[in-house]
């Protein structure tokens, strides 16, 4: 557990809880609590000094499985589903996600954070301060938005990695080398996109009230109605990946299509050429006599007949453009 107590009238630093904490913040400090581990006892301890609502606390013990909206008399819990790199190599390139389940509570000059691993977004945010923030000025609602908004951050730094994958899948695709490798980088870029796709789309119906007037509890503040909006951002950004996915394949089959045809051109040249050749040698080799197969030299006439009837398909087919 960590808690870090952000003061714009002092310094913002690190402080032990202790009972009675959350009643001795002024208007000018915000604390936040954070718990990398969902520690039944330890949750009901902080929740106890923090004087959090028990059906708040008894949500936390358990990790979220979707993302959804909580609300108590002067309190929000926000549980999210956070996608992030997980550290581990993937097949092909870059690195596999995981999901990180995540529990927001705000209260008055307060927050509380849940998770069960490192939050990327969370080490983000707090790498981006340098120095004496005055986040302390900023209402537990603010301080909600501006944590949740790493989280889609980070989601949105997932699907640009994405779509630089995507550009080198273009130019491999055309190349049409390593087929095979292709075909991989595809499945695991379109799982990845399945994986943001199914975690986004909850959130829709957990930050819809974020905009709406009927969530008014004056000691939090205003909820940032901005959170839709970058979420709609990120969903979008998901679906674009997406297509731009399915037109990377489109571009493999088409060259796929395009050295096929190609194949096909040279073989049924191949055969055209061959082919006068076939029949002038079957009918020569017919079991009758004539005074031409008395001679032996007419042979080299027969294969110059043959080689000329070729030069001849060879020539016909470069003129109408078929090779």
């Amino acid at each position: 557990m960590r808690a870090t107590l952000y003061d714009a009238a002092g310094e913002d630093r690190e402080v032990e809880l202790s009972e009675g904490i959350s009643s001795r913040l002024d208007e000018h400090q915000l604390l936040w609590v954070d718990l990398d581990a969902r520690d039944e006892e330890e949750i009901d301890r902080v929740g106890a000094m923090l004087e959090l609502p028990d059906d708040a606390v008894r949500h936390l013990a358990d990790a979220p499985d979707t993302a959804r909206l909580l609300r108590f008399p002067g309190h929000v819990l926000l549980r999210l589903i956070a996608v992030q790199p997980s550290g581990r190599k993937g097949q092909g390139s870059g690195v596999r996600l995981e999901t990180a389940p995540i529990d927001l509570v705000a209260a008055p000059n307060m927050i509380v954070t849940v998770h069960d691993r490192d939050v990327e977004a969370f080490d983000e945010f707090e790498s981006e301060i340098r120095g004496d923030s005055h986040l302390g000025r900023l209402d537990a609602a603010g301080f909600m938005g501006a944590l949740v908004d790493s989280v889609l951050s980070v989601c949105l730094h997932v699907v640009e990695e994405i779509d630089r994958r995507i550009d080198v899948l273009d130019e491999m695709a055309l190349r049409g080398a390593q087929p095979d490798a292709l075909l991989r980088e595809v499945v695991m870029l379109r799982r990845r996109i399945a994986l943001l796709r199914r975690t986004l789309a909850p959130h829709r119906a957990a930050f819809a009230p974020l905009a709406r007037p009927d969530l008014d509890i004056p000691e939090l503040g205003q909820a940032w109605a901005g959170l839709v909006e970058r979420l709609e951002r990120a969903m979008d950004a998901t679906e674009s990946a997406r297509d731009l996915l399915l037109g990377s394949f489109d571009v493999y089959m088409a060259r796929a299509a395009h050295r096929t045809n190609n194949v096909m051109k040279v073989l049924t040249v191949l055969n055209a050429v061959l082919l006068p050749a076939i029949v002038l040698a079957g009918v020569m080799g017919m079991n009758f006599k004539i005074g031409f197969f008395e001679e032996p030299a007419n042979f080299w006439f027969a294969v110059a007949g043959m080689l000329a009837l070729a030069a001849t398909l060879v020539g016909v087919s470069r003129w109408r453009g078929w090779l």
